[in-house]
């Protein structure tokens, strides 16, 4: 059977310049009741946007061709044995102190209901099933840490090889704050744990993105009526829809709604071996955000010159003398197609075993040029 390729990003040059993927998520996202997005292609270092950020020693920050489609992204990198490999704070509305408020977005709002989404990636041959700690939405009640709704996501499940839903508070029944600092657990509730139905974290799964999605609604004063829920990937994992979060607390227009958004890469047990995830694309809104698929572009320079191309039978190179590189092949769900090194100028025949759908490559030069870009087989 013949197959025709269409590239479907065109302008692959080479300058003086570096060619690298870059992310036009947050340029292009169509999101009602926007509060924040960050697909890390900001040359603003995160404690810019970010009020507090551990960056692991300098084993957790952005960097190039991590994220989705070759894009920036975050990586996070577990030692063997290590248990805490950095994480980011993230506030938005109204927050109890001007150190938790650092950067916060929409800062005179209180926020009662509230959607976050981020997309994680564990890196091929991962071991150790779920690394315990992802995210949590949350309310810093006051200046102490004192946390009222804590929606947390974690690992859990068979195995650990399932996201799970943990929600907690540090309020109680009445609307009394009886926390007193982060993580006070001697006086949260725990208002009941269920795991999801997708096993992101199996081993079958590594290498692959996923997007999950969270949703915290805070009660209405006095009633048991707040939720929370997850998705991954479009698909709902579990939801609590009869949650009394804060007993009447929020009926006191003084006192905090949802107001931070943590993503954590914290292991209780400690990691197995020395690895690393990836994150990108953190999206926090007032409505149902979704996994749309990102787009993604190559900065190129005025000249013209195509140095790689798809073309109706394979790929195809021309290279300055003295660069080589690798490509690589992946499908839609992150599963290597065709691996194969370039130098010159030369041609690839597709793999026989690629069938009709759409692949994305990322070609990784010696000068630490990266092109990337999709073609649809058909």
């Amino acid at each position: 059977m013949n197959k025709a390729y269409i590239l479907l990003l065109t302008g692959l040059t080479l300058s003086a310049i570096s060619l690298r993927g870059q992310s036009d998520y947050c340029t292009t996202l169509d999101q009602q009741g926007l509060i924040f997005c960050d697909d890390f292609e900001s040359s603003e270092p995160l404690t810019g946007r970010y009020f507090e950020v551990d960056d692991n020693n300098g084993e957790f920050g952005v960097q190039p061709g991590v994220g989705r489609d070759g894009s920036k992204g975050v990586r996070g990198l577990w030692q063997e044995g290590e248990v805490d490999a950095g994480g980011l704070l993230k506030s938005f509305g109204r927050t109890p102190s001007n150190y938790i408020g650092q950067h916060a977005n929409l800062p005179d709002s209180n926020f009662m209901e509230v959607y976050w989404k981020l997309d994680v990636r564990h890196q091929e041959g991962w071991q150790g099933n779920g690394p315990a700690k992802l995210c949590r939405a949350l309310t810093m009640a006051n200046a102490n840490w004192a946390t009222g709704a804590m929606a947390h996501l974690w690992t859990g499940g068979p195995n650990d090889q399932y996201l799970g839903m943990d929600p907690a508070s540090g309020i109680d029944v009445n609307g009394n704050l009886v926390t007193t600092t982060y993580n006070d657990f001697a006086n949260m509730r725990w208002l009941g744990w269920k795991y999801g139905t997708t096993p992101m974290f199996a081993d079958q799964e590594a290498g692959k993105w996923f997007c999950v999605e969270g949703h915290i609604r805070l009660n209405t004063p006095g009633e048991s009526d707040g939720v929370f829920e997850f998705w991954i990937n479009d698909t709902l994992q579990q939801g609590s829809y009869n949650l009394n979060w804060h007993g009447d607390w929020n009926a006191d227009p003084d006192h905090y709604g949802i107001n931070a958004l943590f993503i954590n890469n914290y292991w209780n047990a400690g990691s197995p071996v020395e690895q690393e995830r990836y994150f990108d694309n953190v999206v926090i809104a007032t409505q149902r955000i979704g996994c749309p698929e990102p787009v993604t572009r190559v900065e190129s320079a005025p000249n013209g010159q195509e140095i790689f191309r798809v073309g109706p039978a394979g790929f195809e190179w021309d290279l300055l003398p003295g660069l080589s590189g690798e490509v690589i092949v992946s499908s839609v769900l992150g599963q290597v197609a065709q691996v194969f090194q370039v130098q010159a100028a030369g041609f690839r025949p597709f793999a026989p075993e690629m069938i009709p759908g759409i692949y994305y490559y990322s070609v990784r030069l010696s000068d630490g040029q990266i092109i990337h870009g999709p073609a649809l087989v058909r």
